[in-house]
């Protein structure tokens, strides 16, 4: 499995996540726009529940099917820096009802180069 990513603890993080459907008339896969209770979540495994308090809303940025929140550092430290430095975390996107278990792989570290 590969990683999306780093994940720094000392740095806002940004779940961010394209939603796509297909249209039922055309058949043709269009950005599912207008969507309402997307939400993102970190867990220990790619079906886990959220680690401490790291859930955020997600918010469709425009009309572009782009569903994004950002998760406060402080949150992120309070969470994962005594147990997950150097592990692999799941950041689950979820509607409920409608679309849960999709995830991306990140690990977390204490820093990022640039």
């Amino acid at each position: 499995m590969s990683t999306a990513g780093i994940l720094n603890i000392y740095s806002d993080f940004e779940a961010e996540v394209k939603v796509t459907r297909k249209n039922s008339s055309t058949g043709v896969t269009e950005a599912a726009t207008g969507l309402t209770g997307m939400t993102a979540r970190i867990a220990a495994t790619p079906t886990g529940t959220a680690l401490g308090s790291l859930t955020v809303s997600l918010t469709e940025r425009g009309t572009t099917g782009i569903y994004a929140g950002v998760l406060d550092t402080a949150a992120l430290v309070t969470a994962l820096a005594a147990s997950y430095l150097n592990q692999t975390v799941y950041v689950i996107y979820s509607k409920s009802g409608d679309i849960d278990r999709e995830w991306a792989a990140y690990l977390v570290r204490d820093q990022r180069g640039l």
